[in-house]
């Protein structure tokens, strides 16, 4: 069975009863403001550099290896894949000039 909805209908409007208009307010004129200005790189950042000093945490080793072994079975993946579709692409090359000589 469909669920009924609980809330009061909207009471109709009785078509005399004048039309609502918005009221408006006299408000006090204010100068735009400005739009907030982006952020600037720092100069002072070091680009391309390790930032981090000392010997790594273990736990920081290991998250790296195994994130070093999730990147090198998706490159791995997508090598296969390139060569799958390079083989498809010669053998499908052979095939349309053998069917249309």
């Amino acid at each position: 069975m469909a669920r009924r909805n609980r809330r009061a209908t909207r009471p109709v409007r009785n078509e005399a009863a004048p039309a609502r208009r918005a009221v408006t307010t006299e408000t006090t004129r204010q100068p735009p403001r400005e739009p907030a200005r982006t952020r600037t790189r720092s100069r002072l950042a070091r680009v391309g550099q390790a930032r981090a000093t000392g010997e790594p945490s273990p736990a920081l080793e290991r998250a790296a290896a195994l994130e070093r072994g999730h990147v090198v079975k998706d490159s791995r993946r997508l090598g296969i894949t390139v060569a799958v579709m390079l083989a498809l692409l010669v053998v499908s090359g052979f095939i349309v000039n053998a069917l249309f000589p």
